[in-house]
């Protein structure tokens, strides 16, 4: 009789410093993202949305339980990569990068990064569609949603690769 052996995530099993994984892990989710989205706010008159939006993100990767040196790596440049989302839809499809960032600091299989395949094409499309920098809140919506979709793909890509055991019932030794 085949069954699967359950995924987990790699990152939950991490031993942690400092509170709880799932706190931690929402909390981060929740700084990453709307450190984002402050950001894309910002403009030259509202220039302290950027630095909140900036200083949230980074917040955000980190108390991401996850490797430390991982999080540090990624942290600026995924910063800097949603930031550049203010030039415009051209832009939008840097957040491949931010993406793989994540696939990375959550330790997912080679497999998982097909996954990135998504955001890059919606980048593409999207900088044909809008080429404006007035359609930027469409695009920031539509790239958003395309890498939280990715992401979960991504993990569904990685809990694809779970392994089947066969287990055969013990045989009785009864004369």
């Amino acid at each position: 009789m085949a069954t699967r052996i359950g995924w987990r995530e790699p990152a939950s099993l991490l031993p942690l410093r400092w509170g709880r994984y799932r706190p931690r892990y929402l909390g981060a989710i929740a700084l990453i993202l709307g450190g984002a989205l402050v950001l894309q706010a910002g403009s030259a008159y509202a220039d302290y949305l950027i630095v909140i939006g900036f200083v949230a993100h980074i917040a955000g990767w980190a108390i991401l339980p996850a490797r430390g040196a991982r999080r540090a790596a990624v942290a600026v440049p995924s910063a800097l990569l949603v930031g550049a989302l203010l030039l415009g839809s051209v832009a939008a499809a840097l957040l491949v990068l931010p993406l793989a960032f994540w696939l990375l600091v959550r330790q997912r299989p080679g497999r998982s990064y097909l996954a990135t395949l998504l955001p890059l094409a919606s980048g593409l499309i999207l900088a044909q569609l809008y080429p404006q920098y007035g359609n930027g809140a469409i695009v920031v919506v539509v790239s958003l949603l395309v890498v939280v979709a990715s992401a979960w793909i991504a993990r569904v890509l990685a809990q694809s690769q779970v392994k089947r055991v066969t287990i055969r019932p013990e045989r009785s030794h009864s004369g």
